[in-house]
């Protein structure tokens, strides 16, 4: 029997180890000296937040590979707290991106030209997509050799140049899915990005009633079809991720106000942040579980939006750090525990405590923080340089809900 509190302290320690190595990044690299002392007129308080929610990710699927190893299981990470990790970084990720685009969209006006977003957007995810998806084929020759790859499979191959705006299919006998668990969250920004110059029109003035209005229909409307037909799984259509972009889109408008800002600004608001939190996850047996998580998460983002750093921690060196490298932390980690928990399975290493992959992982992670940090300079970074020339922190004219 796994236990619980023993996955519980090797998630805790695998984050501060994580944390400890960016800030030595921080403080070592010239680079990244540079760019977080460029960077300090950002709303710092959501650069650290990308890091937590990447951060996030990454526990609950180093958990989830421990597990994995022991007992053939994947998906349940053994510990609760552990459990809402994965789910809650990929919440608060959609949440950045409807909170930064609908201020974008406000601050022109209601007006989002596509042919600024869209190459912006390619620039920001294509490099390091292509680069993860470069490494996922290694390792699947790896373990499967090059004959998926023939002629035959075109459309499946295709489908994955489509930098995750299309949901990866099975290749011929390889499940690429099963190498990187994470990158079917990019086909939800996709879309949202693909809308975003067409419903921009409705962030100003009194159109943003509608916003309020398309939460509520998404929110209530579940709610009637799971009372009414239990057994019914409303037509198969998820509208969760829809709903976390519209916390955040919402969160613009509210932060609008600056009575409403200088409030949440401050550091009791961020205490109060935590308890409500805390309180509607305890009521969590009685909601549906994806958005009563995002409902608890939104006190939180919302104080954060506000520019609250929580006592100074999300604008602390480290977690700035962490925030610049958070796709690449985000979108690598997984396809590195998942090889380590097959190599370990194939090899038969299986028999060691638990502990010992906890060790492995906390390795790994501290390793991969070091890896992340040379993807963002040289893979990420020169393209966002390229595409936002006249800004040399190109977040500030092009957000996103992972770091730039």
């Amino acid at each position: 029997m796994i236990n619980h509190l023993g996955n519980l302290t090797g998630g805790l320690l695998l984050m501060l180890a994580v944390i400890a190595t960016a800030y030595g990044v921080a403080r070592s690299s010239h680079f990244y000296r540079r760019e977080l002392s460029a960077g300090a007129n950002r709303e710092l308080s959501l650069d650290g937040l990308r890091g937590v929610a990447a951060l996030m990710v990454a526990t609950y699927h180093a958990a989830l590979a421990g597990d994995c190893i022991l007992d053939g299981d994947w998906g349940d990470a053994r510990s609760p707290a552990l459990q809402l990790f994965g789910p809650g970084g990929v919440i608060l990720f959609f949440m950045l991106t409807g909170y930064l685009f609908w201020s974008k969209a406000r601050k022109a006006g209601g007006k989002i030209t596509p042919w600024k977003l869209w190459p912006g957007r390619l620039c920001r995810i294509g490099p390091l997509y292509l680069a993860s998806l470069l490494f996922v084929f290694l390792l699947a020759e790896l373990q499967f050799g090059y004959a998926w790859l023939k002629p035959a499979n075109w459309q499946p191959l295709l489908r994955l140049f489509a930098l995750g705006a299309l949901n990866w299919q099975k290749v011929g006998p390889v499940d690429l899915g099963d190498y990187n668990g994470v990158v079917w969250t990019l086909a939800y920004e996709w879309q949202f990005y693909l809308i975003l110059p067409l419903i921009a029109f409705l962030a100003v003035g009194w159109r943003t009633i509608s916003v309020a209005g398309v939460f509520g229909f998404l929110f209530f409307c579940p709610w009637v079809f799971f009372y009414l037909c239990p057994g019914m799984d409303w037509v198969g259509l998820d509208l969760s991720p829809y709903m976390y972009f519209l916390f955040g889109m919402l969160s613009a408008v509210f932060l609008d106000h600056e009575t409403a800002r200088s409030l949440l600004s401050h550091p009791i608001s961020a205490a109060l942040a935590g308890l409500i939190a805390v309180g509607m996850l305890v009521l969590n047996h009685f909601l549906y579980f994806s958005l009563s998580l995002a409902g608890a998460l939104f006190p939180i983002f919302l104080v954060a939006a506000a520019g609250n750093q929580w006592f100074g921690f999300l604008s602390h060196p480290a977690m700035r750090c962490l925030g610049m490298i958070s796709f690449s932390y985000y979108l690598l980690h997984d396809i590195i525990f998942r090889f380590e928990m097959r190599l370990i399975m194939k090899t038969g290493w299986s028999a060691f405590p638990h502990f010992c992959y906890w060790l492995l992982f906390i390795a790994t992670a501290v390793a991969l923080t070091g890896l992340c940090s040379a993807t963002y300079r040289w893979i990420e970074f020169p393209f966002l340089s390229l595409s936002h020339k006249p800004n040399r922190w190109v977040a500030q004219n092009n957000p996103v809900a992972f770091p730039d």
